[in-house]
């Protein structure tokens, strides 16, 4: 079964951001464990050259693979602080923040990644992605 990668942004991200000239960029660090030569890490540099391209001179997306900066296990409370902004943990890594991601820790639970793909998008699927923000977590994607 394919790796499901969720995303996360301390809720409020831009709209928290601190006030700043408006020459200044807003720095989003971007953690994760993965190599960049991954799919995982591909994809976060994907992100970043969309980010940039979208908001160009108003965003900079600093991409920081292979634990630079936090390992899996640190990543959440370093999002809580504010020290990254976005995040690829595994999911087995929210269980202290809800139960509810644990069906995907399940190896047989879900035939193949088009099961996986059908249970995310009825309404409990759906929700996942806002399991943590009572917590101040939120999800972006899988």
């Amino acid at each position: 079964m394919r790796y499901l990668i969720f995303a996360l942004a301390v809720i409020g991200l831009l709209s928290a951001a601190p006030t700043h000239a408006d020459d200044d960029p807003i720095v989003i660090k971007f953690s994760h464990v993965i190599a960049e030569n991954t799919p995982k890490g591909q994809g976060e540099m994907k992100f970043k050259e969309l980010a940039e391209a979208r908001f160009p001179g108003r965003v900079e997306v600093q991409v920081l693979p292979n634990a630079q900066l936090y390992g899996d296990n640190k990543v959440l409370e370093a999002l809580l602080l504010g020290d990254v902004q976005l995040a690829a943990p595994s999911l087995s890594k929210f269980k202290r923040y809800t139960d509810k991601l644990q069906p995907f820790d399940l190896p047989f639970l879900f035939g193949d990644i088009l099961a996986v793909n059908r249970f995310q998008n009825i309404p409990a699927g759906r929700q996942l992605p806002s399991a943590t923000t009572a917590r101040g977590l939120l999800g972006l994607g899988y």
